[in-house]
């Protein structure tokens, strides 16, 4: 678990997805959903054998995907803990430097790159000023193959054998995409 009791080094709006985190934990009051914030009475015992308290919980919204956390305000950034995820359904797939947050109908609404240990979700706005992309889905794979390399996609999609993305690729389609045969994987 990544936290500090010092607020000299707060990051807001920044979130890792971290496997060590009981809950999730957020650093930022501005990222809650107004209507979801209740008072808690939480203890976290830290790595370092501090404590910090948790005194309200609430909602907060990432890409779409609805998170119930503890607000933190001494925490350096923001944590969305693995368990959490998959109590609620979600898989979290880590490959090549990145962690992809999968839903139960194959949608990849999170996304994390590894940076500097942790794994860090792009910022995505705050409850209040929500994205309006839509999630990234495996269709999205066929919307951006023109700026996409089908290597790209293959490591995204945890490296999924290349007939078979060829057939994500082509499904909407009555013609086949032309492309290249790649070379052999080397993972």
């Amino acid at each position: 678990m990544v936290a500090s009791r010092s607020s000299m080094d707060l990051r807001r709006g920044i979130w890792a997805i971290d496997s060590g985190a009981s809950h999730n934990y957020c650093n930022d009051l501005m990222e809650f959903k107004k209507d979801s914030i209740t008072g808690a009475n939480m203890i976290i015992k830290l790595g370092d054998k501090n404590e910090v308290h948790a005194r309200k919980k609430g909602t907060v919204e990432l890409n779409g995907v609805c998170i119930e956390t503890f607000f933190v305000s001494g925490f350096r950034i923001s944590l969305l803990s693995v368990s959490q995820l998959d109590s609620q359904g979600l898989t979290a797939i880590f490959k090549d430097e990145m962690c992809m947050i999968i839903d139960q109908y194959g949608n990849n609404p999170l996304s994390a790159t590894l940076d500097h240990g942790l794994y860090i979700l792009p910022r995505l706005g705050s409850a209040q000023t929500s994205t309006t992309e839509t999630p990234p889905q495996l269709g999205s794979v066929r919307a951006s193959r023109k700026s996409d390399s089908i290597e790209v996609w293959h490591r995204r999609l945890a490296h999924l054998n290349y007939a078979d993305l060829k057939l994500i690729l082509d499904s909407d389609k009555k013609t086949t995409t032309p492309w290249e045969a790649p070379r052999l994987c080397q993972t």
